[in-house]
């Protein structure tokens, strides 16, 4: 079925696509907080109105407009695990600081916050789609035995791609192949050296609190 606007009329999808890739350059000079409608009206030779038709907040524009451009990374498949954690790290690092333009998704993300909605679909177009190939190497590592049977996936892939969207969210060097190698090496290696007594040590003082 064809794409109307709210008035009935069919979208067209070259304004459409004018309309995204002025968003996206305007985004890359000037940041969000200089972002308006007006701006991307003029240099996708539009109207305001036609752009309030077809996205009503500026927010659900400029989801749209970095979707756009966005690239879920490939899931890496070279038969080791080491190797494919490595390598997801890298791959998620680079979608989202080679593709989106800086200092862009803080605010964003920020200004979704209180609209359940817009952070659900912030959620939905850039992060869960960047985060699919650490996903799935994760996945395979625990089905192939390399990790303990008890891992959880989506956990450990949470704790690898936090660090991404932390230096991504709040500034910080972009993790490069050295970072992503040392990120998944401390996961993998652990850094308890007797973890076994640390919990020992934890549980007594806990039954020393509750008496």
């Amino acid at each position: 079925m064809t794409a109307r606007t709210a008035a009935g009329r069919p979208r067209d999808p070259a304004i459409d696509a004018a309309v995204l890739g002025a968003a996206v350059g305007l985004l890359g000079e000037a940041g969000y907080a200089a972002f308006a409608m007006e701006k991307v009206a003029a240099r996708a030779g539009t109207t305001k109105a036609a752009i309030r038709r077809r996205w009503p907040v500026r927010q659900r524009l400029v989801i749209d407009a970095l979707a756009s451009v966005m690239v879920a990374p490939p899931v890496p498949d070279n038969g080791c695990t080491r190797c494919d954690l490595h390598q997801s790290v890298q791959l998620l690092a680079e979608a989202l600081d080679e593709r989106l333009p800086p200092g862009v998704l803080a605010p964003l993300l920020a200004d979704c916050a209180a609209d359940p909605e817009l952070h659900r679909q912030l959620v939905e177009q850039l992060i869960t789609p960047s985060r699919s190939a650490a996903a799935t190497a994760v996945r395979r590592a625990v089905d192939r035995g390399d990790l303990l049977p008890g891992t959880d996936p989506a956990l450990l892939t949470d704790l690898l791609a936090s660090v991404v969207y932390q230096r991504a969210l709040l500034g910080g060097a972009p993790v490069d192949r050295a970072g992503a190698r040392a990120l998944v090496d401390l996961l993998l290696r652990g850094v308890a050296v007797d973890f076994a007594r640390l919990v020992r040590i934890s549980e007594e003082r806990d039954r020393d609190h509750r008496h």
